[in-house]
């Protein structure tokens, strides 16, 4: 009769967790997908923000080790930390600690009776948690020092932000058939991998391993002498349906989020580029490796003296700001958008490291913000567009500003006299240069105003850069938010201002990249390229601002290398009549 009733456990995980553990109240779709973690070999599992499967995961795990006694069940992501969270927040505060609303009677109890023990591993900081049974579940990094250990059980959280080769080289060889006596020779259990994430772009090999597993789950179908494949899909709608997230939350999220991330962290869709993109999200991916940016003080560290953490001493520097005004009388969407690039006049190398957004401002406020940020950054120079709003942020620009709150005046600026700094019209640099309010003033500002040419130039020389490795951005926020909670030993007591802070320049890098990827490209009768959104709501100003940045930072380099020898090679721009025409 037990022999049955384990049987049937192990089949019905659902019926385990609510019937024996005492956990009540789970949705269909909790049950369905921890059925189909316990059903299949190899598992992906792709869902949107809310839907819980670090709850489903932590609770499988459990079941996993009761029902198998001696399994190994290891839980493993990019950093430790996020692999410690399914066990410090799912299983042992949740789980296992009476009073929660999902607390299991059995767990408590046993946790009570030392049969359920959790403990830090003997090599590190790896939550473990031992079970009376010889099982065991712990917790390790994505990385070299997993080598050496051994699983009945792997489990990939947000396994596209982990590199493909650890896991094939060092998660997986970890497998080994879980050992227990008595077992007879054709009983045939096999190993499981679990692998769970939300949407990421289809460049990531993430998407790839996805497809894999539905083909392959389709071809096995009834044949059990072979690996059984599963998967499981959900978006914020199952959410919705299965009564975890409510439509207001839903309404709420599509209203704070743009376009394209709402369809990835939401609507679980995987991004890829736009089939008339001159751009595709591999190129910018490849040059997401900063993990540090730049972060201007606000009004209160600078008045308590708090000093800043940059490095401004780096040989061959060259820093710049770049920026696209708009107005609160703009479209919604309309943003005033500012990047800070440093610039490596030896290499070429142009790293952007910080990103700001401000909608709704001001002339006043703009000058302001603009002024602020170039002091902070000691900015070399400012390239700004001039077009339509931007002649009236200059002139401001070009007069003394007062910054009341710090109680600073900062000098009046002026257009940069440098030919090869130019990008703009020999008649928009006449214009701006008699716009400015003190002739005197110091001469930082680069004036854009795009043409059709000039446009040209921004997109191909934006493409050929990223192509050769010259831009370096930072990394994605999801990545790094990560990172943070690995490194920094501070980071869980930062307030959730300090977090989105720091946070944000990355995310804004993920913005400028789906706003590049989705733009159309147009070739006019007269041969030049223009890149043009794809619906009406969508924006382009934070690919501006990068194109702007990327073909400034040319000039300025081509300055300080001017002279030498160097030959053109046309090959350079052979992709654009095999990859675009």
């Amino acid at each position: 009769m037990v022999y049955f009733l384990l049987v049937a456990y192990r089949r019905n995980l659902d019926i385990f967790n609510e019937d024996y553990l005492g956990i009540k109240g789970l949705c269909v779709m909790q049950r369905q997908m921890i059925n189909n973690f316990s059903d299949n070999d190899v598992n992906a599992t792709v869902c949107s923000r809310g839907l819980g499967k670090s709850f489903d995961i932590g609770l499988f795990s459990i079941d996993e080790a009761l029902l198998y006694p001696n399994s190994s069940i290891m839980i493993t992501s990019l950093t430790l930390s996020q692999s410690n969270l399914i066990i410090s927040e799912k299983i042992e505060r949740i789980f296992c600690k009476e009073g929660t609303p999902w607390s299991s009677p059995v767990l408590v109890q046993l946790k009570k009776d030392g049969w359920i023990k959790f403990k830090k591993n003997d090599t590190g900081d790896g939550r473990v948690v031992e079970f009376g049974n010889g099982s065991k579940i712990y917790a390790v990094a994505c990385g070299e020092g997993t080598r050496g250990i051994r699983s009945t059980c792997v489990i990939v959280d947000e396994y596209p932000l982990t590199k493909k080769a650890d896991i094939d080289k060092i998660i997986l060889p970890t497998l080994e058939v879980r050992k227990f006596g008595g077992r007879p020779i054709d009983y045939p259990e096999e190993t499981k991998q679990v692998f769970l994430s939300s949407a990421r772009t289809k460049s990531n090999w993430g998407w790839k391993f996805l497809v894999n597993c539905v083909n392959q789950h389709y071809k096995n179908e009834g044949h059990r002498n072979r690996t059984q494949y599963g998967f499981f899909c959900g978006d914020i709608f199952t959410a919705v349906a299965n009564g975890i997230q409510t439509k207001n939350q839903y309404l709420q999220r599509k209203r704070d989020t743009d376009d394209l991330s709402f369809e990835q962290e939401y609507l679980n869709i995987w991004l890829s580029e736009n089939d008339n993109s001159i751009f595709n999200f591999k190129d910018f991916e490849e040059c997401q490796i900063l993990n540090e940016s730049f972060l201007p003080r606000d009004t209160v560290d600078i008045m308590s003296n708090i000093p800043q953490t940059y490095n401004f001493d780096e040989e061959n520097q060259i820093r710049i700001i770049i920026a696209d005004i708009a107005m609160s009388t703009g479209k919604e969407n309309d943003n005033t958008i500012a990047t800070c690039i440093s610039l490596n006049t030896e290499t070429g190398v142009r790293d952007y490291e910080y990103w700001e957004s401000k909608y709704g401002s001001n002339t006043i406020d703009q000058v302001l913000f603009l002024k602020r940020l170039f002091y902070e950054y000691k900015a070399n120079y400012i390239a700004m567009d001039v077009a339509g709003n931007g002649r009236g942020v200059f002139d401001v620009l070009s007069d003394e500003t007062y910054d009341s709150d710090l109680d600073i005046t900062y000098p009046a600026w002026n257009l940069l006299e440098d030919p090869d700094l130019q990008i703009s019209t020999d008649t928009v640099v006449d214009d701006i240069r008699k716009r400015a309010y003190k002739q005197d003033g110091e001469q930082v500002v680069i004036p854009i105003s795009g043409n059709a040419t000039l446009n040209t130039s921004f997109h191909l020389s934006a493409r050929k850069n990223l192509k050769n490795g010259l831009v370096r951005l930072l990394k994605d926020d999801s990545e790094m938010k990560l990172w943070y909670e690995d490194k920094d030993k501070d980071w869980l007591f930062k307030s959730a201002e300090e977090k989105t802070k720091i946070l944000l320049p990355f995310l804004q890098t993920r913005f400028m990249i789906n706003e590049a990827i989705s733009l159309d490209t147009v070739f006019t009768e007269t041969g030049n390229i223009k890149l043009k959104e794809h619906t009406r709501t969508d924006t382009k100003d934070r690919y501006i601002v990068f194109a702007y940045g990327n073909y400034a930072c040319d000039l300025i380099y081509n300055k300080y290398h001017k002279g030498d020898d160097e030959e053109y090679d046309d090959s350079d721009w052979s992709w654009l009549g095999s990859s675009i025409l």
